[in-house]
């Protein structure tokens, strides 16, 4: 595996649409589009298509619009208080018409989306909160879509990592089907994408995408990830670290052969430190 095919650095913040991954070309089941709204491209419509999709929220505020055979509903999201804060997701079904438009100043929108086969109605959600982890590896996390909304694959949220602590502790995966024998629900093969923001804007992390030594296909890549990037996680355990200083958010979106949070396999050299 090439590290140019899954560590995408940010395409800046000049207005227009930033396809960053494709279904069928990057991962199986997910795509992933940055759109910046600003001067002379205030505004940005797209259909889903056969895609449901997550819309998800940095500056703004932003008007959503979103048309289905059912009526047309109009969302105002309001500018987000800081990237560490609760904030919203949109989601949306497929064959859906959706119009971003930014309502004062600049705003940033990302597009997450997967293959559905079933509608529903959009939603407006805010993220359940959880304290995660212990010591250097707690984490905040919001999860925003799961069981709340009629997705068929999309499970999406945000992760906050304080300065100088770990996420995604111990590592997991997420890549084949395996079943637990105390009853837990096991591992189910989804992919998943990270999406990158750092407070102050000009910090970093790093992350480690990497498989077990007697995989079929081993690999083992570090990246350090900056303000707007982005990481494709095919396969394989996902670590990351916040450098001290510096607030680490990232959105996740994930999809696959099956749907279930939780459904992952700890790296067993480190599963300890939850003990």
């Amino acid at each position: 595996m090439k590290i140019m095919h899954v560590h995408f650095k940010s395409p800046g913040t000049k207005p227009g649409v930033y396809p960053i991954a494709r279904r069928g070309e990057h991962l199986k089941h997910l795509s992933f589009t940055i759109v910046e709204l600003g001067e002379g491209f205030g505004e940005h419509s797209f259909e889903t298509g056969e895609d449901e999709v997550s819309l998800d929220f940095y500056t703004g505020p932003v008007r959503v619009t979103v048309a289905t055979a059912a009526g047309t509903q109009v969302f105002d999201v309001a500018k987000r208080a800081s990237m560490s804060a609760n904030h919203v997701i949109v989601w949306a079904p497929r064959d859906a018409k959706i119009k971003l438009e930014a309502t004062d100043g600049n705003a940033k929108v990302t597009i997450g989306a997967a293959k559905a086969t079933k509608g529903g109605q959009p939603a407006v959600l805010s993220g359940v909160e959880k304290e995660v982890g212990k010591e250097s590896f707690t984490r905040t996390v919001f999860t925003h879509i799961a069981d709340n909304v009629p997705a068929e694959r999309l499970i999406c949220g945000e992760t906050v990592n304080r300065p100088g602590c770990w996420s995604s502790c111990p590592p997991h995966k997420h890549d084949v089907y395996r079943t637990d024998p105390a009853g837990g629900p096991g591992e189910v093969p989804m992919e998943e994408i990270y999406y990158f923001q750092l407070d102050p804007p000009q910090g970093f992390g790093f992350m480690r995408l990497y498989t077990d030594s007697d995989d079929p296909q081993p690999f083992d890549h570090s990246f350090a990830v900056e303000h707007g990037d982005t990481v494709l996680i095919p396969r394989g355990y996902h670590p990351v670290v916040a450098c001290p200083g510096y607030s680490l958010n990232y959105t996740w979106i994930l999809a696959g052969e099956g749907r279930a949070y939780g459904a992952w396999t700890d790296d067993p050299k480190h599963s300890w430190i939850k003990k």
